[in-house]
């Protein structure tokens, strides 16, 4: 099958490429990075804000099924960069949906949303729960479903949403200093700098090993699963402190981290329920343990790495120091 993915330089994209590559479809790419990039696939290194540029792209591949993971993941900077946060994500996914439904081949998208969409409502989030979000990046999440599912009955398309959480493992970018927690700790190790705790440490996480994950969004779009939503990741969850210590007793380092005032707005539990997807799909977490040693074991092959920051749209006092 023709198959496209946005971003697919990504964590949870290249990891997803070789998956579809290994089943034997036909795969093409599109990314705004050139990292990651499996040479057996189609890949297209372009800017999907580009509306004329992703509709000559994408009309020209005719894919029958649309992957849809190209965003910019950053909850917390989404108060201080609306503009960005919001391009990367509503354009992009409509730059995206425009030109392949255009073609006529068009059969299921799979749209990668985010947990970030139930905001601070009650824990375990439900799929069936009336989601809140907090920020600017759940918002746009939530809007691109909301538009996923209009769409999909006026132009008559399959559609699948995934709302991943916490997505860790190999190929994760180091460079990124707004989030990634656990790269972003190991960067540091590596660095020799101690890292930056936000509040307490208290606040609480499932962190979900990428290729647990993966497998349950490739099969989602191929399985018998069309209009549904489900949480996918892990069930066990994990304060940032407890985080910190795993992954300095795995590095074989000690370092004492720098704690800085709450970010502003954020979720402190953040935990869903994945009784759907271990109903439909029998998913199984990696023991984080094992999966933070894989992960350590790539982030020293990569070395310490350069972050990379962007001027923010809207500075002001609530910018966390660390980003500054």
């Amino acid at each position: 099958m023709k198959v496209l993915v946005t971003g697919q330089s990504g964590l949870i994209g290249s990891h997803l490429v070789d998956d579809l590559l290994a089943h034997g479809h036909e795969v093409y790419g599109i990314s705004r990075s050139n990292r990651n990039q499996n040479p057996k696939c189609h890949n297209y290194c372009i800017d999907l804000r580009d509306t004329a540029k992703a509709k000559e792209i994408i009309e020209a591949i005719a894919p029958e099924v649309v992957f849809a993971l190209a965003a910019n993941a950053a909850e917390s900077k989404s108060f201080f960069s609306p503009i960005d946060i919001t391009t990367n994500n509503i354009n992009v996914f409509f730059n995206t949906l425009v030109p392949s439904i255009r073609t006529g081949r068009l059969k299921r998208v799979i749209f990668t949303s985010s947990i970030a969409i139930y905001g601070s409502i009650k824990t375990p989030f439900k799929e069936s729960d009336t989601p809140v979000p907090q920020d600017i990046y759940g918002v746009s999440k939530l809007t691109i479903e909301n538009s996923l599912k209009i769409m999909s009955q006026v132009h008559g398309f399959e559609y699948v949403i995934t709302r991943p959480h916490n997505v860790f493992g190999p190929r994760q970018n180091m460079n990124d200093p707004y989030r990634n927690v656990v790269t972003l700790f190991m960067n540091h190790i590596l660095r020799g700098e101690p890292y930056s705790i936000y509040g307490d440490g208290e606040m609480r996480r499932c962190f979900s090993y990428v290729k647990d994950v993966v497998d349950i969004i490739y099969r989602s779009g191929f399985e018998k699963v069309a209009g549904m939503t489900f949480n996918v990741g892990s069930d066990l969850d994990w304060s940032i402190n407890q985080l910190s210590e795993v992954i300095q007793k795995i590095s074989g380092h000690t370092i004492s981290p720098i704690y800085l005032p709450d970010r502003v707005q954020e979720v402190h539990t953040a935990i869903s329920d994945h009784k759907l997807i271990k109903k439909m799909f029998g998913y199984k977490d990696t023991p984080l343990e094992e999966a933070l040693k894989e992960t350590w074991e790539w982030a020293k092959e990569q070395g310490p790495q350069e972050y990379t920051y962007t001027e923010l749209e809207l500075p002001n006092k609530l910018v966390p120091e660390n980003w500054k």
